[in-house]
């Protein structure tokens, strides 16, 4: 006779993630009592999990035979059917047991399921609206729920549905980290952290919510915090495919390239088809300067027929960075319809992602006019809606706040390592030059941290609560920032290349007299015109959907801007991105004066570098090239009304 104890033990290991010491303790029962129906289900779902699908299917299968009455093993085989793309066998089943009973609600989330694994996002909240109008308070199907309506990036509506699910079980961890996943993809990094640290307390063995805070830890800039997290997820769960591709983005960003591929191959070694995995280490070959090797790994999976769009899209973007047009043409052609258009049964976020990819492809190819037409598609995609008012009236009030009485040098021990502060518009070369700066060995960079703008903002009413700050609250700021940016002995500067604290150098100024700003410049309209084409999923970037919108957005960080230089000039070194790009050592030399250290030719080789920015939207791939400059004199013709605005920038 099975023991409910064992069971339930192997059900909370199997919930928790630690999918390897769940399935010591089913293989252990199944030994005992074979032919338990719902112990060889259980151990198919687990089995499902860890990559093992033929074995899985055929446990599920047994399972469904010795209890043909059982409408949760059978909707458990169909969801087993559907994992591995049997997905036609997987809805006769789901059919056949709601044209039976339409008021179960098992079934309509078995359905959502079928559907998810289909990429069929719409039909998968339509099934799940129905399942949670049957069961308000099933918290699995809230939670469901909310990740379909994610996955339509209805992001308002999911946090909306979580949030309901955490006032009916405030102690259930899956609520909490699936917060704290929806907080993620906002880039709320704060309220994500907070929420995966909640989930820990509430379950401290969730290898799941421990993989999921590697990653807020990772894009916060803490890579050793992220490191360590990120392995405990391992030490929990050594199956966990996830938490074994963050540990090697973060071996990644840290220069641990040796390292890195140990955690691919040790993942896939326990996952062989695990395309996530396989595009990590696609990836890692590009880094390692093994592009071709890369692209033959990808190549491989899309030869199977088994290629998700995920790592087409990942394929496609590694051959489009190697030159090879064709070939990423030829990976995406699946996903288009026969007018060249994203399929609409894609999810909202992969027809967003697969937009811009096409763009930038026949941007590559000197095909302007379909490149701008894939980037008006993509940014038509997600369009939403921002508040051009509220922006005018908040740079009114920063600027009214920080006078010049208010900006007055304050008397401040001198820190160190120095803080440098790397700001600008986004897409004006910000990343280019802290790659440039972090090349010199005195230099450490922290990627782009939202660090000082939670600091700020939790003030009072920012901009006022902040003014209102004596010297004992600076310091106090200023060492909480200096504290979680913490530096080897021989740093000498650390820099911080997040673009948007160009709203906060007063700011800074008061927390960190000694600070230095480099204000990156670069044409306006081609800086514009960037923006757009780049998928921002950032929040606090969302101006960047529209042309009109980010041409507001300019002038209100041209005008701040203008506004620091008048009474902070001796803090800031302003520099033009198409001087670097014609002429980097003149241009970078009298920065690293300023900086007080000595010159190092390898500034001039910022794609060199093993490390980079952990916020950086992209790494520094190859050598400083003039392709960017002149973009808007290239799509003028195509802009249409659009151009004249954006020319008259300034």
């Amino acid at each position: 006779m099975t023991n409910k104890n064992d069971v339930r033990t192997a059900i909370r290991l199997h919930r928790n993630g630690r999918l390897q010491a769940a399935h010591e303790v089913y293989r252990e029962l199944l030994d005992a009592t074979p032919d338990n129906a719902r112990l060889l289900s259980l151990f198919g779902q687990l089995e499902i999990q860890m990559g093992r699908f033929d074995t899985a299917i055929e446990k599920l299968q047994e399972a469904a035979r010795l209890a043909p009455d059982d409408q949760r093993i059978a909707l458990t085989l169909a969801r087993g059917l559907a994992t591995s793309s049997q997905h036609d066998e997987a809805l006769s089943i789901v059919h056949r047991l709601l044209s039976q009973d339409d008021t179960s609600a098992d079934a309509w989330c078995t359905l959502a399921a079928v559907h998810r694994y289909r990429s069929d996002h719409l039909n998968e909240m339509a099934a799940l609206e129905r399942a949670t109008e049957l069961a308000p308070d099933d918290i699995a199907a809230l939670i469901a729920r909310a990740n379909a309506e994610a996955a339509n990036d209805l992001l308002d509506r999911a946090l909306q549905t979580l949030r309901t699910a955490a006032r009916k079980a405030p102690r259930n961890a899956r609520v909490a980290n699936n917060l704290g996943a929806l907080y993620l993809r906002r880039n709320n990094l704060p309220a994500a952290t907070a929420e995966l640290h909640r989930a820990l307390k509430i379950s401290p063995e969730y290898a799941i919510a421990a993989s999921n805070l590697a990653t807020a830890q990772h894009r916060s800039g803490h890579l050793d915090a992220a490191r360590q997290t990120a392995e405990r997820a391992l030490q929990l769960a050594p199956g966990n495919a996830d938490a074994r591709r963050e540990l090697a983005s973060v071996l990644m960003a840290q220069g641990d390239l040796a390292g890195a591929e140990s955690a691919v191959k040790a993942g896939l070694e326990r996952q062989p088809a695990d395309q996530g995995l396989l595009a990590a280490l696609a990836e890692l070959r590009d880094r390692q300067g093994r592009a071709e090797e890369g692209m033959q790994l990808i190549a491989d999976v899309v030869a199977s027929d088994q290629a998700t769009p995920d790592i087409r899209l990942a394929g496609a973007t590694l051959a489009k960075r190697i030159g090879r047009r064709e070939a990423a043409l030829g990976m995406l052609a699946p996903l288009l319809d026969s007018s060249g258009d994203p399929l609409f049964t894609l999810g909202r976020n992969t027809r967003r992602r697969l937009s811009f990819l096409l763009g930038e492809i026949n941007d590559a190819g000197a095909d302007y006019s379909r490149a701008i037409r894939y980037f008006d598609v993509a940014n038509m995609i997600l369009k939403p809606d921002y508040d051009i008012d509220k922006l005018y009236a908040r740079v009114d009030e920063i600027i009214r706040v920080f006078d010049a009485a208010r900006l007055e040098a304050r008397d401040a021990p001198e820190r160190r390592p120095r803080r440098v502060f790397v700001v600008g518009m986004p897409r004006s070369g910000t990343g280019l030059v802290d790659a440039m700066l972090q090349r010199h060995p005195a230099i450490h960079s922290c990627g782009e941290l939202p660090l000082v703008a939670g600091l700020v903002n939790a003030t009072d009413d920012f901009p006022h609560g902040f003014a209102e700050l004596d010297d004992t609250q600076l310091e106090r700021l200023a060492d909480r920032y200096c504290s979680e940016t913490a530096a080897a002995p021989d740093i000498e500067c650390m820099t911080d290349n997040m673009p948007l604290n160009f709203f906060y150098l007063g700011a800074i100024a008061k927390m960190m007299p000694d600070a230095l700003f480099i204000s990156c410049v670069r044409h306006p309209a081609d800086t514009v015109l960037s923006c757009y084409f780049q998928n921002f999923l950032d929040p606090a970037l969302a101006f960047s959907f529209d042309l009109d919108s980010t041409g507001h957005y300019w002038r209100n960080y041209h005008r701040l801007m203008r506004h620091w230089q008048e009474h902070l000039s001796d803090m800031i070194v302003e520099i033009q991105y198409e001087e670097v790009v014609a002429s980097a050592e003149a241009t970078m030399q009298p920065v690293i004066e300023k900086l007080g250290l000595d010159w190092d030719a390898q500034i001039l080789q910022p794609h060199e570098s093993a490390r980079y920015g952990s916020g950086s939207h992209t790494r520094i791939r190859e050598p400083i090239h003039s392709r960017s400059i002149g973009r808007f004199a290239r799509y003028r013709p195509f802009l249409g009304e659009r151009a004249e605005p954006l020319q008259n920038l300034e």
